[in-house]
């Protein structure tokens, strides 16, 4: 009894990191939108490969339900969208524009001269750059 207790947690849980990294690639696959086309069909193609593997294991029960082909085949998938996600962060790193990557909610970026004096209570929640 100790056992299949485990073995539901256990489902239960890697359930639930798969919902999250299935809802982490549903927000990449739609912040890819205005990124060249190879770049957005690696991302729906992660996207597509997670949601197939969140699938399959919403399904089982217990890990009887799963044979080793399904288990190697779901390892492959997490591996290519990892491999994938690095690949992506890679490119906008180097690609994207910086307020591409801070998103519309960011705190504005202000610059000052080095030698001029700031008034911080001014700026609440902006980010300076070369400020002093």
């Amino acid at each position: 009894l100790a056992a299949l207790q485990v073995e539901a947690r256990t489902l239960a849980m890697l359930r639930g990191l798969l919902q999250q990294v299935r809802a982490a690639c549903a927000r990449l696959s739609a912040g890819a939108r205005g990124l060249p086309s190879s770049v957005q069909d690696t991302a729906g193609h992660v996207r597509h490969g997670v949601e197939g593997v969140h699938a399959t294991l919403a399904r089982a029960r217990s890990f009887h339900d799963l044979s080793d082909m399904v288990l190697a085949q779901s390892r492959q998938t997490v591996t290519r969208a990892q491999l994938s996600i690095d690949e992506f962060i890679e490119y906008v790193g180097q690609h994207a524009p910086l307020p591409w990557l801070v998103g519309p909610f960011a705190p504005a970026l202000v610059e000052y001269p080095e030698d001029s004096p700031v008034e911080m209570a001014k700026w609440n929640g902006c980010v300076t750059v070369g400020g002093g």
